[in-house]
């Protein structure tokens, strides 16, 4: 009997052991500039990105038991007014469904405007981190200088510093009353001499060039991983090392993420596989939790109705719309076989997407949106939806009042406004143009035109 407790307690003694030298493995997943893209628009086939394949990845990586911690570089609107705001607001719950650690500060986020800062720093599940920016008292925002993550895994204690900095360059001088950047070098130095006594492992999120933040990593070795980057739209090629410290870029508008994974063993940090930079494509499914997140996004631009309350502007030429049927009165062969094209049901693409409601989809789906008399809204506009006449040779009522005036022609500068890289970049103007071309007609004269 006491050789089996002597056993035992032996056993138990080799077991803790085994228990305490395991090296616990943690991850650092990284994404920024998201310029208000929550997903793809669906206007062609590969396209990569969206929100609901960001959180299927995450989860994936949080299944195989490791500790995940997600972190945003900076910039989650494009732009600003109403619709930026109300994107930033779902993309701040979006961050905060997958468990990201903080939002770092970007340009775009200060010219969103302070009041939403401080609205969205305060009401977000997510830490909103800047080292280097001071907000004026006139719009208390809740931002961290830096953020310590503390852990106590399986016997480890280990600690991670998060800094984060804007480049002075970025900042608008409009937001300079308002906002207040200093040197991220100078900014840096005693927070980077504090912390290395602090924390295990240092990361900084640099919202920067990519050669700005190489000469941070020359000035501060201490710092382990730098996350960066600005207009770097395909980020594959621009994870590079300054001695040890890895300098990794994730791109813009969410259609990449990055990943790099770290083994932590008697509070020794050790890089156990080099940084990813994964495109999010169609091997990874949308999310439910995203997907209804998106729905909801769709519902406040109906329930606000941004598409009625868009400013409308004056034609350049004092022109008005009139409506492709219009056009097909004596037009009736090129209206026919218009009605034949992708471009007559283009509206519906979106109404069967949701995204009927969504300014920025309507603009290239209807006829005249934004300029006096043209598209606002379905139930009094109906006669200009869809890619109409007048999308490509402009507003009508100057050759429906005289037919002499002759009529814009169409071109492929007509064609790029909406066929764009972002939505159309396999465009190709000879090829797409003979899918869509008129018949040709034969008018004898123009007093036949105008019977």
């Amino acid at each position: 009997m006491m050789y089996l407790s002597l056993f035992i307690i032996l056993l138990n003694i080799i077991c803790s052991f085994a228990i305490y030298a395991s090296p616990i493995n943690i991850g650092i997943v990284f994404s920024g500039e998201e310029l208000g893209n929550l997903d793809p628009c669906g206007c062609y086939d590969g396209q990569i990105g969206g929100l609901p394949r960001r959180y299927t990845f995450i989860d994936s990586l949080r299944k195989q038991k490791n500790i995940i911690l997600p972190v945003s570089l900076g910039d989650l609107p494009g732009s600003f007014g109403r619709q930026e705001e109300i994107k930033a607001e779902i993309l701040c719950r979006a961050l905060g469904e997958m468990g990201y650690v903080l939002h770092n500060l970007g340009e775009k986020d200060i010219e969103l405007g302070l009041q939403s800062i401080s609205y969205l720093s305060q009401t977000s599940k997510v830490v909103f981190l800047s080292s280097n920016i001071k907000t004026s008292p006139a719009f208390p925002a809740n931002i961290h200088q830096y953020v310590l993550k503390d852990f106590n895994d399986e016997g480890y204690p280990f600690k991670i510093a998060f800094l984060g900095i804007l480049s002075q360059v970025l900042i608008d001088t409009n937001t300079s009353d308002c906002v207040h950047v200093t040197e991220p070098v100078e900014t840096l130095k005693p927070l980077v001499k504090e912390l290395q006594y602090k924390a295990d492992l240092i990361i900084l999120l640099s919202h920067a060039t990519l050669d700005e933040s190489i000469k941070i990593a020359k000035s501060f070795p201490e710092i382990g991983l730098i996350i960066t980057g600005h207009n770097v739209g395909e980020p594959k090629d621009t994870v590079i090392y300054v001695k040890n410290t890895p300098i990794v870029c994730s791109g813009t508008g969410g259609k990449f993420i990055g990943y790099i994974k770290y083994s932590i063993n008697k509070n020794k940090v050790t890089e156990i596989m080099p940084p990813e930079i994964l495109p999010l494509d169609n091997k990874y499914k949308d999310s439910e939790e995203m997907v209804s997140l998106l729905k909801e996004y769709q519902q406040m631009l109906s329930d606000e109705d941004l598409l009625g309350r868009t400013q409308q502007m004056q034609h350049p030429e004092g022109m008005l719309y009139v409506g492709s049927q219009t056009c097909g009165m004596c037009h009736k062969m090129v209206y026919d076989h218009w009605r034949k094209t992708k471009h007559a049901s283009a509206y519906n693409t979106l109404v069967k997407a949701g995204h009927q409601y969504d300014p920025e989809c309507i603009k290239c789906h209807t006829v005249g949106y934004g300029l006096v008399s043209g598209f606002l809204n379905f139930e009094k506009d109906r006669n200009l939806i869809n890619v109409g006449c007048e999308s490509c040779h402009g507003a009508g009522s100057g050759h429906v009042k005289n037919v002499s005036n002759i009529y814009n022609e169409s071109g492929e500068n007509n064609c790029t406004e909406c066929h764009d890289n972002d939505h159309s970049p396999k465009f190709q103007y000879k090829e797409y143009w003979s899918k869509i071309a008129h018949p040709k007609e034969i008018i004898k004269n123009l007093s036949e035109v105008a019977r």
